[in-house]
């Protein structure tokens, strides 16, 4: 319709095939449903749902007021203070709360596993009407006693607190202050019997712990000897002065072999290289050798006798001759000692400069060789201290628990003298029976707050569950929400169910015609534009109009959507292709009686079956004679020849097809057509059924253009009753 919100629901073109639709579900499911649909079934089952929540509260108001008059229980009440004992509380110093809490729980299962049924053997409790009760019926009075007594630690207090509830509030008392009594006694008794285990165990606890002082104290005169702490303190101060010295000279020794080995290498690279005859202390040995120092100074003075004899005789002279040939021999004997003596001085400089470096190397080894043994002098010495340290501590530690042994021992003893006095405050029981059941004087049960709250808690849990129950149970198709959200199809529009119309309409399959301003008219005008704007006109031209059974309105949808499309000036063919229950013929009489049928088969051609309708722009095409195979003929040449020649002749053709679910002719005539429209109706049409019927088309490959839901109904909770009022009004005030 015009006054649908196009923007929840906006027209759009169904995508390619995409293989069968899976399996239908039960039902939408209430975990598919948004929070308009939950609103929308509570209102549209908001009667339901008061009526039963008033029979509910109804009922829980007579039966509570029943119960109030006539069986009526009372509770009793005693408190058992809880007194923990000095173990209990001493471990309770780090984490008060958890262990005191844990005791107090731990007492309380005590009374109901231990002393609840020593409390049947009482007096007291025998001579009650309750107890002879029990053993009338033949029932356990321990168990029942069990299941009727409540006992229940008060949280951040020491108390316990032991309830009965029951109907002779006169008895109820004497059965819980029995209890408590004989708990009060029992507690007491337990706790004598554990404190002389206790003193057993911390007695021998006692004696451990004197023998394990012992044996630390033998441990530390071990490791001492004849010293003591403090002479071992002493050497370890000795020891680290010392060490502090000789670990300045170590790096001075490693200084030193460094050098020694540097000149080592310098001289043996001279060597090498050939340069260290050249060198000062080499050229020194030389000076300071006699015997070189007096023939290089006899080979001089023959140089100079030779000079002076050459001028005076001349250079062949005999006397030259004989000066020459000396000191020829002198400058050899020169040069070969000069040679002896730089090959001893060099080795003599190699051997010095290795005995320096081997001196510097022992010596580092040696001052090493006393730092280590001063280091592992003082590694024992620090082993030592630290053993006698840890045994020390040792031996705090458990003299420490000693002295607790001892205080724990001292108090226990205490306890256990002043526990024969009786029941004093805290001296002597873990359980003090604190206050005393009285004869209750207030009625505990049934409670109105609580009866009333539970009858409208369920009140509204039935209500709520048999509404949505019948909601969930429903699978028919009810509105645009179900096919957006379980078929996933486009959505075209939506036709209103006459029985909803202000307007009398005789036939609505030509409301167009007979009431062109009515919502149900306005609302097949909105079916054409969304139709006219899904698309480029080639691929819709040609429209197939099915749906999943009969009587879902296919014939409604064609022919009034063919009269909107031939008012808005396109010309528009209906074809009727249901050959075995054709609807066409009837809404225009004026059709011939041959039809598409006739043509298919050759018997006519198809222009010569087109009838007019008396609407302009709109001719129809009646089924003809019901052929023997329906389905060969939509699938056949001649079928695709004619809507070929019919599309080349009008603006949109519509196909009046049968139902999918039934025969398969809509499924053949799907694959000829441009596009299909499947008319789902409202509460008829269930969702499984429209998912198989669009499952059977896109497995052929046809295309869905979209749906059309016929039959929309206006009830409460449903859709289009406040835009149809909208439309009313709206054309009452555009009267003139």
């Amino acid at each position: 319709m015009t006054m649908t919100k196009t923007t929840h629901l906006p027209p759009r073109l169904s995508g390619p095939a995409k293989g069968p639709a899976g399996p239908a579900s039960a039902g939408p499911g209430v975990a598919g449903m948004t929070t308009r649909d939950f609103l929308r079934v509570i209102q549209k089952r908001k009667w339901m749902m008061v009526l039963i929540c008033t029979v509910c509260v109804g009922l829980s108001v007579a039966v509570t007021a029943v119960w109030y008059m006539y069986f009526p229980s009372y509770t009793a009440t005693a408190l058992l203070e809880v007194n923990p004992p000095a173990d209990v509380m001493a471990r309770a110093q780090m984490f008060p709360q958890p262990i005191l809490e844990r005791y107090k729980r731990d007492q309380a299962q005590l009374i109901l596993a231990k002393y609840l049924p020593k409390a049947i053997d009482e007096q007291k409790l025998r001579d009650t009407t309750w107890y002879q009760s029990l053993i009338r019926n033949q029932e356990d009075p321990v168990r029942e006693l069990i299941d009727a007594i409540r006992v229940r630690p008060i949280p951040e207090t020491s108390y316990i607190e032991l309830s009965m509830v029951g109907r002779n509030k006169q008895e109820l008392p004497n059965i819980v202050n029995t209890v408590a009594a004989t708990s009060e006694k029992m507690a007491s008794a337990d706790m004598l019997g554990n404190l002389a285990e206790t003193i057993e165990k911390l007695k021998k606890e006692q004696v451990r712990k004197s023998d394990e002082i012992k044996s630390i104290q033998s441990q530390m005169s071990t490791i001492l000897g004849a010293s003591d702490v403090a002479g071992m303190l002493e050497r370890r101060g000795t020891s680290s002065i010392e060490l502090e010295i000789l670990t300045r000279q170590v790096a001075e020794g490693q200084n030193l072999q460094a050098d020694a080995q540097a000149v080592l290498k310098a001289v043996l690279d001279a060597q090498q290289e050939g340069t260290l005859a050249s060198s000062a202390e080499v050229q020194g040995a030389l000076l300071m050798n006699m015997q070189y120092r007096a023939m290089t100074m006899r080979s001089a003075d023959l140089k100079t006798s030779l000079s002076n004899i050459v001028r005076r005789l001349g250079p062949n002279h005999r006397q030259v001759l004989a000066t020459e040939g000396a000191l020829e021999s002198i400058t050899l004997e020169v040069d070969e000692l000069r040679k002896q003596i730089i090959t001893d001085t060099v080795q003599i400089v190699i051997q010095t400069r290795r005995l320096e470096a081997a001196r510097a190397a022992q010596t580092l080894a040696e001052m090493t060789a006393r730092q280590n043994l001063v280091k592992s002098r003082m590694r024992d010495l620090e082993r030592q201290l630290g053993q006698v340290e840890a045994l020390r501590k040792s031996a705090d530690m458990v003299q420490t628990q000693l002295d607790q042994i001892n205080t724990t021992l001292l108090g226990l003893e205490v306890r256990v003298r002043t526990s024969g006095e009786g029941p004093t405050e805290r001296t002597g029981n873990l359980l003090v029976l604190r206050n005393r059941a009285g004869v209750p004087r207030e009625i505990t049960r049934p409670s109105w707050s609580i009866n009333l709250a539970l009858g409208v808690c369920v009140g509204l849990a039935l209500a709520f569950g048999l509404a949505f129950l019948l909601e969930v149970a429903d699978t028919s198709i009810r509105n645009p929400g179900d096919i957006a959200r379980r078929v996933d199809l486009p959505l075209l529009g939506m036709v209103p169910h006459g029985d909803d119309l202000d307007e009398e309409v005789a036939d609505f399959r030509r409301v167009m015609l007979l009431e062109p301003h009515s919502p149900a008219s306005e609302a097949f005008r909105q079916i054409r534009t969304n139709l006219l704007f899904s698309g480029p006109a080639e691929q819709r031209k040609c429209l197939l109009v099915t749906s999943p059974t009969p009587e879902d309105g296919r014939t409604t949808v064609v022919t009034n959507l063919a009269i909107s499309v031939a008012q808005a000036g396109h010309r528009v063919l209906i074809v009727d292709a249901n050959f075995r229950q054709p609807a066409i013929a009837e809404l225009f009489p004026d059709a011939k009686e041959a039809g598409l049928s006739s043509a298919l088969v050759g018997q006519a051609n198809w222009r010569d079956v087109v009838s007019p309708t008396g609407v302009p722009n709109c001719d129809v095409i009646a089924s003809g004679p019901l052929p023997p195979n329906p389905a060969e003929l939509f699938g056949s040449k001649a079928m695709e020849e004619i809507i070929a020649q019919m599309k080349g002749e009008y603006d949109q053709i519509l196909f009046d097809g049968a139902p999918v679910m039934v025969v398969s002719d809509a499924v053949v005539l799907a694959t000829k057509v441009d596009a299909v429209i499947l008319v789902v109706r409202a509460h008829a049409n269930s969702i499984g059924i429209v998912q198989r019927a669009a499952g059977q088309l896109r497995h052929v490959g046809a295309h869905i253009l979209g749906t059309v839901l016929q039959g929309v109904r206006t009830t409460a909770g449903g859709y289009l009753r406040k835009n149809y009022q909208t439309f009313y009004e709206y054309h009452q005030r555009a009267l003139p």
